[in-house]
């Protein structure tokens, strides 16, 4: 395919699998070509699925100026002052409802409950360090998340997390939807997260709305992910781009899928984009 006619004025980029090298760094070939194109007058983002502190240093490194998508879209934040443009929270007594229907199903998938810039959770495992860790976080644990929740029930999560066997993924993704019957959505930002979310928010309407805040048509949008947590911004996008590391299943909603994985596949996107 031809790049697109219409000039980029906007990339959004998701961090881990697609800016992030296996290092979970940002290789220096990819932050200079960033700084070259922001110096031309091209605006970038991240739109991640990781809560703001955690995203924060990225942005810092590449000294983004962009309101930064974060939350899988549940919240837009400002990098320079920390000011929430947006936030769209899952109804407690929605996320309360989550974790009794898991209880009633005896499901051992781990939950973590994201609200603004902490994380809860009841289930300690070596993959709740692992995600702490990747995350560059510590959670705070309690005896019960859902005795946790409903002592405050005004308080509403930004997102509900749930980590699963991937065989699993799919159907306890369809029964929990089938159970709160269309009150959520839900995305995979890997095949072993459920992450819930209120039901308007997802990176996709998070661009659509930064966009216009920049005046900047759809047409005139690139961004470029790596899972299925990416598919809405991908599908809005005026250009979407999945990098090589992308699920198979998802490179046909692309308009470019790069040959390259990860990091250095943002930079063959940009590249080709902006040649």
């Amino acid at each position: 395919m031809e790049a697109s006619m219409s000039p980029i004025r906007l990339v959004a980029m998701d961090l881990d699998g697609t800016l992030l090298d296996e290092k979970r760094r940002i290789p220096e070939p990819v932050a200079r070509r960033i700084a070259e194109l922001r110096g031309k007058g091209v605006i970038f983002t991240v739109a991640t699925g990781r809560i703001y502190p955690s995203a924060l240093p990225y942005a810092k490194q590449l000294e983004l100026e962009a309101p930064m998508i974060t939350c899988n879209g549940a919240m837009i934040r400002h990098p320079a002052d920390g000011r929430i443009i947006c936030h769209r929270t899952v109804e407690a007594k929605q996320a309360l409802a989550v974790l009794q229907f898991l209880k009633a199903k005896n499901s051992d998938a781990l939950r973590y409950s994201f609200h603004g810039d902490e994380v809860y959770t009841d289930t300690p495992h070596e993959y709740t360090t692992s995600y702490e860790r990747g995350l560059g976080l510590s959670f705070t644990f309690v005896d019960d998340l859902t005795a946790h929740l409903a002592k405050e029930p005004e308080r509403h999560p930004t997102m509900l997390v749930l980590m699963t066997d991937p065989a699993v993924t799919p159907a306890l993704t369809q029964d929990i939807l089938a159970h709160l019957n269309g009150t959520v959505t839900i995305t995979n930002s890997h095949d072993y997260f459920i992450e819930i979310l209120h039901p308007e928010a997802s990176k996709g309407a998070a661009l659509a709305q930064l966009a216009a805040s920049f005046s900047i048509d759809r047409s005139e949008v690139l961004a470029i992910g790596d899972n299925r947590n990416d598919l809405t911004m991908i599908h809005w996008a005026g250009q979407g781009v999945f990098v090589a590391n992308a699920p198979e299943v998802l490179h046909q909603a692309a308009d470019y899928v790069t040959s390259a994985s990860n990091s250095m596949g943002v930079l063959e996107a940009l590249n080709y984009f902006f040649p």
